[in-house]
């Protein structure tokens, strides 16, 4: 109950209350087309801010691939996905901190390497002029996890999704590696592939960082609009609309 008391007292709980609210007293003013979109825009806030939506949406996209039960390749790739400029990193000693997302997909690459010893190839660079470099970061990270710094290569300039597979190609060419294995976050896996694809390159997908739930118990938490729930749903759309795009 005082979880649920948080999420109805934080946005976006508050706001959709407020939306209720105003659209309500819109009504009473016979105001009837400003009651309702206001009452659209709530009712549209509160769906995508609904865990159990968010995770349904989001579980559709992250489920398309599953890791193989075996690894085989000659390289792995991984996509960062995010890093701070500045923030103090004690770990390694250095400046700029990873995502929660790069972070998981470092950590798979450390235990991949570790059964594999296949060389590693991390694509990603500094996105905006306050964020770090990812590849970088993550570099330092998987040293300071004991990967030997001659089995680690670098594509620390791209900035998208669509770069990441354009330059990863280039560093493939040049190294003669023909089978990558391509890990990154599960909800962003469809949209890495697809752009892999269409510079045909062949890639075995192998997803990470999971966020959704497979099976979901329904519980009143469930239908409570929630910060998180929103996210999940953007991420999802998001990855979406990548799709699309990918496609044209």
């Amino acid at each position: 109950m005082i979880k649920i008391a948080y999420t109805l007292v934080f946005p976006p709980g508050i706001v959709i209350l407020l939306l209720f609210c105003i659209a309500l007293w819109l009504q009473q003013k016979k105001e009837y087309i400003g009651t309702l979109l206001i009452g659209l825009a709530a009712l549209l806030l509160y769906v995508c801010s609904m865990p159990y939506f968010s995770n349904e949406l989001l579980n559709s996209i992250e489920r398309r691939y599953t890791p193989p039960a075996q690894v085989s390749g000659d390289v792995i790739v991984m996509l960062t996905g995010g890093a701070t400029l500045d923030t103090p990193d004690p770990l390694t000693k250095g400046e700029g901190y990873l995502t929660g997302n790069t972070a998981a997909r470092v950590l798979t690459i450390a235990e991949l390497y570790r059964s594999t010893k296949l060389p590693i190839l991390l694509s990603g660079g500094q996105v905006f002029m306050d964020s770090g470099n990812e590849s970088q970061i993550s570099k330092r990270h998987l040293i300071a996890l004991g990967i030997p710094e001659a089995s680690i290569f670098l594509d620390d300039t791209s900035r998208n999704t669509e770069e990441n597979a354009l330059h990863t190609q280039a560093v493939l060419t040049t190294n003669g590696w023909q089978h990558p294995i391509l890990v990154t976050s599960a909800f962003h896996m469809a949209r890495s592939v697809k752009q892999f694809q269409k510079l045909k390159v062949d890639v075995t997908p192998y997803p990470t960082d999971y966020i959704s739930q497979g099976q979901q118990s329904l519980s009143i938490s469930k239908f409570i609009p929630s910060s998180s729930g929103l996210s999940n749903t953007s991420i999802a759309l998001k990855e979406y609309l990548g799709l699309l795009a990918a496609k044209s």
